[in-house]
């Protein structure tokens, strides 16, 4: 039934502001996300038709969805974390649906956390201190005696704030209230990571992975391909996305990456890093990298198309396979599970400082445009403290002498 009226839906407060109120509209309007669309304060007779009518049958149109049998189904919003975090979710204006795909993935985790622990809240109930208690109970360990999952708290509770603010912006009053009062209050988030793959553990990995291939134990070319990932990882200074690049898209079928045999013509490579947010441009002398180089001449000259890290069926390599299988490569070779494939990218760091390499010059390499992250990336401070020591025995020793 089209609406009645002139202004269907129309309403002002007592400053005289005109709104649309999908319930002036419809007593139920099953989950309609706009439930009340603030009008121009300006509008004329006109314009205000238009736009209530407008409103009113999107409004309609939704409804019309919601019966149909096989219809889009949303979650309609009452009060509780739960159906908040479902409209976040299934809302077409959410930023959820616009991150990139590996974002969403952790959203998605920490959704669930919400929705499985403290889903049945009422939002109009939940005070600060419940928060508190929340981020608590989420970073208390998986099994006693275990570590704190501190980051997994951290990231929950970012992540009900960003739900907060959300409805919030839908003007869902007591999550405005929420939102706001969490504004005042911190949560600690775990640490800078402090290990690192070194020179040696990086040789070792890759002489490892290529016995590995001569024994039959991995397929050759995954050995030869996972020893070119984290060669070019510690060499280069990049992340692992950089260097396997990324596949996204609606089903994660389209992969974009930028380290591939077409775009290394002469063995330079110039790229834009993922660090630099693909604005600056690293240029790489790819003989120049004593670890790398050997490695990338024994790939057949037959085979040296498409993405240079090669996973399944000669396709690109997805993030999941090279995490297993640099974990399976890693644990032969002896190195501790706590030291990642992205900590290769600190080692390389730390190792260029060690050698006398200027701060300047590592954050150039790294793409860092702050030195302090650049200084979250080198590890070990054994030699200046070292230096430190031995500057202070020298002094004693000089003093002593003069007395």
């Amino acid at each position: 039934m089209p609406p009645r009226g002139k202004t269907p839906g129309l309403k002002r407060n007592r400053h005289g502001q005109p709104y649309w109120i999908a319930r002036q509209v419809v007593r139920d309007p099953m989950g309609f996300p706009d439930r009340c669309i603030h009008l121009p304060p300006d509008a004329d007779d006109e314009t205000l038709s238009r736009l209530c009518h407008e409103h009113s049958a999107r409004l309609l149109a939704w409804m019309a969805g919601q019966r149909a049998e096989g219809g889009p189904r949303f979650t309609r919003y009452d009060g509780t974390m739960l159906s908040a975090c479902r409209v976040y979710q299934e809302h077409p204006h959410s930023r959820f649906h616009k991150v990139k795909h590996n974002t969403r993935k952790s959203y998605t985790d920490s959704l669930k956390i919400i929705e499985a622990t403290v889903g049945k809240r009422l939002i109009r109930n939940v005070t600060v201190l419940d928060v508190q208690h929340w981020y608590d109970e989420w970073r208390k360990p998986a099994v006693k005696g275990g570590p704190e999952r501190i980051d997994r708290a951290h990231d929950a509770v970012c992540m009900v704030r960003t739900v907060l603010r959300f409805c919030a912006a839908l003007r869902y009053p007591e999550c405005k209230v929420l939102a706001a009062e969490l504004t005042l209050v911190q949560f600690e988030r775990g640490g800078a990571r402090e290990e690192e793959m070194t020179y040696a553990q990086a040789t070792t990995f890759i002489r490892k992975a290529l016995e590995m291939g001569r024994a039959g134990v991995i397929p050759a070319d995954r050995a030869l391909s996972m020893g070119i990932g984290v060669a070019a990882q510690f060499e280069l200074l990049l992340r692992q996305k950089d260097i396997i690049g990324d596949w996204g898209g609606p089903k994660g079928e389209e992969w974009t990456g930028y380290f591939t045999w077409e775009n290394i013509p002469g063995w330079r490579w110039r790229m834009k890093t993922s660090k630099s947010k693909y604005r600056a441009a690293a240029d790489f002398d790819l003989q120049r990298y004593t670890l790398l180089f050997p490695l990338l001449e024994a790939v057949p000259h037959d085979e040296r198309m498409g993405a240079i890290v090669k996973g399944e069926q000669g396709l690109p390599i997805r993030e999941r396979s090279y995490r297993k299988w640099f974990r399976q490569i890693a644990r032969a070779a002896g190195i501790p599970d706590a030291v990642w494939s992205m900590d290769s990218r600190a080692g390389g760091a730390t190792e260029a400082e060690e050698a006398g390499v200027a701060l300047d010059a590592i954050q150039g390499a790294l793409t860092h445009s702050k030195k302090d992250t650049t200084l979250r990336y080198i590890r070990r401070n054994t030699a200046k403290i070292a230096t430190v020591a031995e500057a202070r025995s020298r002094k004693r020793a000089s003093d002593e002498e003069r007395a």
